[in-house]
């Protein structure tokens, strides 16, 4: 007994006392794992009953209407990375909950559209923000901080912006009195129909498109409405012109069967063959309703057009002064002290650059009006001179500006038809996605109040694990500092077995 006494590691513990600081306290690691052990079930059962309530009371705030419903989506196409949409103008994040997209997706769930405020409200549209962008950009300013006298080259890189990509879409549903599983397939409808948005917004041009249809060329004389025809099927030639530069695929659509160079091809057909032959026969005929009202609209268009002239030429003769006595930054290279490597160049300019494509639209702004100015003159003087057209001849003016609509309208479809294919499964294919789409499902949820409960679960059971480990340490410091007393005093341990309570009849005395 008295060889695995002398065996056993203590742990030292000197309680000062004002009146007898020679008095020491040796606590045997035997005594703190005897406690340990002693209320290591009451430690476990409370461990487990408060992580179970806590992860509990969070996988059920979780399927509440307290947890917010959560999706992501994400943008990728040229210009999103500088905040532009695909056509150029400034991206609108916010555009997500646009109250059209709402009204569609509540119709698709069959909700009532009362609640389309409440739940415009109550989605927030959040950017996320790379750590590694945020470092760049903390460099940025870094760099221009320490530049002599802002530096334009600092001053370049300070420019430097960045916009996010990818954005967190948060659906707190509280106030629309929807149950979870309401609320996550309405934001499911939301993301899905703001697809239809992005590709009607950023797609085929609607706005081109209902001006062409709207077209009503009976309201006009003939001369009018060659114009008309011939202004609308320009417009149509730049679009499908502009979606041809764009394709590098040679993009041919599995709806209507068309490439863009066979639309243009299609286009130009129709204008140099069909509106041509039109307007030539009445300029040649003279066939006009009212002879007087075309003459005045010649006249009118020849003096606008001849303001146009002016105008142009004054923009074209100011860009050229402009990019004449333009300079652009120079740019210094130093060598290593050796004269011959040291080199000069020019910095590209966007300003200067602009200009240029400034003064080349300029250019052609005023070649096409100049052609214009004469072809009304021609126009004007065939009417001046020649009688107006019989009316059979109006009658068949009539009837081919009749195909002429139709033809026109047929086109305006099939270039719908066809950019309407290329933006969704080829230019914009990848522009919209949702990477995390809302959900219900009991494992996520499940997961996600797990998530939710692991700080405040750990930080919780760490508090425990302390009060567990600090009150066995005591409780076993109060056993042996009662024994060294009672051993003091000449107290046997088989005496204080048989009189249990003779420590509290000393202290009595």
């Amino acid at each position: 007994m008295a060889e695995n006494k002398t065996e056993e590691r203590n742990v030292n513990v000197i309680l000062k006392n004002d009146e007898h600081h020679e008095d020491e306290v040796v606590i045997s690691l035997s005594a703190v794992f005897r406690k340990l052990k002693k209320y290591f079930m009451v430690w476990f059962l409370v461990s487990v009953i408060v992580g179970g309530l806590i992860t509990g009371l969070s996988i059920f705030f979780t399927t509440t209407s307290s947890m917010p419903v959560r999706a992501l989506v994400s943008f990728n196409y040229d210009g999103i990375e500088k905040g532009k949409s695909p056509d150029g103008t400034d991206f609108d994040p916010n555009s997500l909950k646009n109250p059209m997209v709402i009204e569609a997706a509540l119709t698709d769930c069959g909700m009532d559209l009362e609640i389309l405020e409440d739940v415009r409200n109550g989605i927030e549209v959040d950017g996320v923000v790379p750590e590694d962008t945020i470092s760049r950009l903390t460099a940025y300013h870094n760099v221009f901080e320490n530049a002599t006298n802002g530096m334009p080259a600092a001053q370049a890189i300070l420019d430097e912006s960045w916009f996010s990509t990818q954005y967190i879409i948060e659906f707190t549903f509280r106030d629309t009195d929807l149950k979870r599983s309401e609320a996550v397939q309405l934001l499911n409808a939301v993301l899905n129909e703001y697809k239809n948005y992005f590709f009607k917004n950023y797609g085929y041009n609607e706005p081109l498109g209902s001006a062409l249809g709207a077209l009503k060329y009976e309201d006009y004389d003939y001369a009018e409405a060659i114009d008309m025809f011939s202004d609308s099927l320009t417009k149509l030639r730049r679009y499908v012109n502009n979606l041809a530069t764009d394709d590098t695929t040679r993009f041919r659509s599995s709806v209507t069967g068309y490439t863009f160079a066979d639309l243009r091809d299609t286009i130009n057909t129709v204008s140099d063959l069909d509106l041509d032959l039109i307007s030539s026969y009445i300029t040649v005929n003279n066939v006009t309703k009212d002879k007087e009202r075309v003459q005045a609209y010649y006249e009118y268009r020849i003096e606008n057009l001849t303001r146009n002239k002016k105008e142009y030429e004054e923009k074209l003769a100011s860009l050229e002064a402009s990019i004449d006595s333009y300079v652009k930054d120079d740019i210094y290279i130093f060598g290593n002290g050796n004269d011959d490597i040291n080199t000069q160049t020019t910095m590209a300019s966007e300003q200067y650059d602009k200009m240029i494509t400034q003064k080349i639209n300029a250019q052609s702004d005023l070649s096409h009006t100049k052609q214009q100015i004469e072809y009304y003159n021609q126009r004007l003087t065939a009417l001046r001179r020649t009688t107006v057209g019989s009316t059979d001849k109006k009658k068949k003016v009539e009837e081919d500006l009749k195909k002429l609509n139709e033809k026109v309208l047929n086109l305006t479809e099939l270039v719908k038809e066809t950019a309407d294919d290329y933006y969704r499964n080829v230019s914009l294919a990848n522009a919209y996605s949702i990477l995390v789409p809302p959900s219900n499902d009991v494992k996520t949820t499940v997961k996600t109040g797990i998530k939710t409960a692991l700080l405040p679960v750990v930080g919780l059971e760490l508090v425990i694990l302390m009060v567990y480990l600090g009150f066995s340490f005591f409780k076993a410091m109060a056993e042996e500092t009662r024994k060294k007393r009672l051993a003091k005093q000449g107290v046997t341990k088989d005496d204080e077995n048989q009189n249990p309570d003779s420590d509290s009849t000393e202290k009595s005395e």
